[in-house]
């Protein structure tokens, strides 16, 4: 059996679906005349707008730079579809800002609107997901090792802070299964002291559901 390469986008992916699908079905069924459900929503949206500029972010300093060095031009298309996503999140934050200063029925209309075009996004957002997984990674695994991979993940992973880490392992513990978080957790050992390791494991603990947990540990 071949040895398995260093991935390092399938996982994270699965967290930021999990999270996108989450915050569209928040706007489907919210009540857009109802402001305390409204603002669950919105702030929902705001929540998954602002995670994704920070990962595309992460990207754009710790990932495409060291490939377009070695693979001059290929990440152009990538960072294309990045500057796209900005506008659609501007136009929605737009919108989500126009649903406190109108009334009625206009709050139902902006819910429909920012609905429709939220989960057009998140249809040619996925098949962006879908892309970084096949071609980029496939790209760096061309043209790094598995242990130059390991380093720009580690030296990216340094960067996120202990409150965005929180959230980054919440939707980790909701969207992996037993096999992804053994597999994600023992890739983090070596790059952390102990006591930080031990508090990581502690957050994916109590992040997890508890049926999931007990067979990680059974598999760590």
């Amino acid at each position: 059996m071949p040895q398995q390469r260093h991935e390092m986008y399938r996982p994270i992916h699965k967290a930021i679906r999990h999270m996108m699908y989450t915050t569209a079905h928040d706007l489907s069924v919210a009540d857009f005349q109802d402001k305390p459900l409204a603002d669950g929503a919105l702030a929902s949206l705001e929540t998954t707008i602002s995670m994704l500029i920070l990962h595309a972010g992460h990207e754009e300093v710790y990932v495409h730079p060291p490939l377009e060095e070695r693979a001059p031009g290929f990440i152009e298309s990538f960072e294309k579809d990045h500057g796209n996503d900005e506008l659609v999140y501007a136009q929605l934050r737009k919108l989500s800002n126009e649903v406190g200063s109108v009334s009625g029925g206009r709050k139902s209309e902006l819910g429909n609107e920012i609905y429709d075009i939220y989960n057009q996004f998140v249809g040619t957002y996925v098949d962006h997901l879908y892309r970084e997984e096949h071609e980029l990674q496939q790209a760096l695994w061309d043209n790094f090792t598995d242990e130059e991979l390991g380093a720009i993940e580690a030296a990216l992973d340094a960067s996120i802070t202990p409150d965005v880490m929180g959230q980054f392992i919440t939707l980790i513990g909701d969207s992996f299964n037993p096999d992804d978080l053994v597999s994600f957790i023992g890739a983090m050992k070596g790059g952390m002291p102990p006591e930080v390791f031990q508090h990581v494991v502690q957050m994916f603990e109590s992040a997890t559901p508890a049926g999931i947990w007990a067979k990680v540990k059974e598999r760590i």
